[in-house]
């Protein structure tokens, strides 16, 4: 699996954990843009501008390692709302059974682990 196929697979998997209340729109969202300046520099840059998750802006030197910390940055923050959803505070309840958030962290951990 592509590293492209994999961020594609980890941000369903987040959307599924954050969307399930209301539609979170901006947490939705994670980019890699290509900058190329003075003819010769390429920069990737890695964007994410959401609520749950901190801010991400991060600047690479190959579309690889960009893609590679995206799929880390997916990693971290869908194992913490599985922690999240497993612990809830105690004023909330999970609409997930506990099955449901064990397969989403096996198969982040499987994607992850490619």
């Amino acid at each position: 699996m592509t590293n492209h196929e994999k961020i594609i697979e980890l941000n369903k998997i987040w959307y599924s954990l954050i969307g399930l209340d209301h539609h979170k729109d901006r947490d939705c969202h994670f980019r890699i843009s290509t900058h190329y300046h003075y003819g010769d520099l390429v920069e990737y840059e890695v964007e994410h501008y959401g609520y749950i998750m901190d801010e991400v802006h991060e600047e690479f030197s190959t579309q690889k390692e960009a893609e590679e910390y995206l799929i880390n940055v997916l990693k971290k923050g869908i194992l913490e709302e599985i922690d999240w959803h497993l612990n809830p505070p105690d004023d909330f309840s999970s609409s997930y059974n506990k099955d449901q958030i064990e397969d989403y962290k096996k198969r982040t951990l499987e994607l992850v682990s490619d």
